[in-house]
């Protein structure tokens, strides 16, 4: 079970069982009112009390219908004014403290410009309402979650478990998202249902709460962006699911079996299986064959093999499809190339070809020369000068000028292999993304001039 989980119903009943299996934080609901079906789904004093009392946090989502099979004038202004008020009643009888988030619910796909402008007024009136007050948070779609971000009427997203979603997948892969409901309709036996969630290695802070707190955030906020707590997110994407395993070898019969759509942390690698945390509480579970993971999100670092070198790293980099964002946001795992120069750049917007250098060069035991600057591996003397007699997996530095550079510019990636004009080279922002390509040794690529300064060996 995940440390976060959502559900409908009363949880105070079950607070023996949530502490057994490892919960941190509860979302539960604030609404105008229960069905039948779900007669307990609003949180109330006694259970959020009990909750506390028993150690866990709460975070809060209203949802009454929430647009839901595509009925988006539940979604209008009036709506958002009506659904405001009572978010603040509840709020308030809680003691919900102000500072934390309160999502709101889109329980819908909707994704055409029509519809996404026709939801804006609904999230307008909740963030006047709340303005001042509690963070507005959004639930449901990539497509919508940043919609209501980006127009400043959210500050936080909740992303529903349905991958398919417009916009979701993409989200995924920034640092704009706080919760990605990864697992969907999961049921303890004899208890009670609930959804299973990720929190974002950018987000520990998502809104979560104690009654009583000075501050919003509790004393155990999830601190996911320190190296101590890696993140990668992986899907499992072998049709008939695949199995978990003891050790990175076939050797011994599996622990059990995942099916296709399972969402898993990656902990670390072990050659071509994957050390995996299927709970989401940082501990490892076992080995599952990378060939059918394929990674949805997170920008923290896999640990390497034994005996990698940055070359290996680089590579197995290059296996991930590493790019740029398009739009706002920023890809994690650029970020965390920029985390291993002193710049520490906060966009990948900021020119990272040394910076995913100096991340395969410490990832690998060695120690780079932490600069944002390409150059830096030339001029500071980094290594061994090997220009005469270069290898796959070097170091080679180029001096870049002409069509706009700015003076000393550059560009540095791995020698892969050469012909007598041009250096084949796996770097980072080579086209945006980690890829090989192609540069002149001494000559023009597009508008600019590139020149081969040294080729360097750690």
């Amino acid at each position: 079970m995940k440390p976060v989980i959502d559900a409908a119903q009363n949880m105070e009943p079950f607070i023996p069982l949530l502490r057994e299996r490892g919960v941190r934080t509860v979302i539960r609901y604030y609404n105008h009112r229960n069905s039948a079906r779900l007669p307990t789904k609003r949180l109330e004093k006694a259970e959020a009390e009990a909750l506390i009392d028993a150690g866990f946090d709460l975070a809060v989502a209203f949802q009454q219908t929430g647009g839901a099979k595509g009925a988006i004038g539940d979604l209008d202004k009036a709506h958002g004014e009506a659904d405001a008020v009572q978010a603040l009643k509840l709020a308030k009888e809680l003691g919900q403290p102000e500072g934390s988030a309160i999502y709101f619910a889109v329980d819908h796909d909707y994704f055409r410009e029509s519809e996404l402008r026709a939801i804006e007024p609904y999230f307008a009136a909740v963030h006047a309402a709340l303005v001042g007050k509690y963070r507005v948070g959004v639930y449901g779609s990539g497509a919508v979650g940043g919609r209501m971000v980006s127009k400043g009427f959210a500050e936080l997203i909740w992303l529903a478990g349905a991958k398919g979603w417009s916009g979701t997948r993409d989200m995924l892969k920034t640092d704009r998202w706080a919760l990605f409901q990864g697992d969907i309709d999961m049921v303890e036996p004899g208890a009670f249902s609930y959804d299973g969630n990720e929190v974002s290695p950018a987000h520990g802070d998502f809104g979560q709460f104690r009654l009583g707190d000075a501050d919003a955030v509790p004393a155990n906020t999830f601190a996911l962006t320190t190296p101590a707590s890696p993140k990668v997110l992986m899907e499992v994407r072998a049709r008939d699911g695949l199995k978990l395993r003891p050790t990175a070898s076939t050797e011994f019969p599996a622990k059990q079996s995942l099916p296709l759509g399972s969402i898993v942390s990656a902990l670390g690698r072990n050659g071509d299986w994957v050390l995996v945390d299927i709970d989401g509480d940082g501990a490892s579970d076992g080995f599952m064959h990378g060939d059918f993971l394929k990674v949805v999100a997170g920008g923290f670092p896999v640990t390497p093999a034994s005996g990698d070198t940055p070359y290996d790293i680089a590579r197995a980099e290059l296996a991930l499809g590493i790019a740029e964002v398009p739009g706002p946001g920023s890809n994690p795992r650029i970020l965390l190339y920029h985390s291993h120069t002193t710049l520490k750049a906060t966009s990948d917007e900021v020119a990272w070809c040394s910076a995913f250098m100096n991340y395969c060069v410490d990832m690998a035991g060695l120690v780079g020369t932490h600069s944002a600057g390409a150059r830096s591996w030339h001029d500071s003397g980094w290594g061994r000068d090997v220009t005469a007699s270069p290898q796959p997996g070097d170091i080679v530095v180029f001096s870049r000028t002409g069509g706009g550079a700015p003076a000393g510019s550059g560009h540095v990636g791995f020698w892969v292999e050469a012909d007598d004009e041009s250096i084949t080279v796996l770097g980072g922002n080579q086209s945006n993304r980690v890829r090989l390509q192609k540069y002149p040794k001494d000559g023009v690529l597009g508008t600019q001039k590139y020149k081969v300064l040294s080729v360097r060996r750690g």
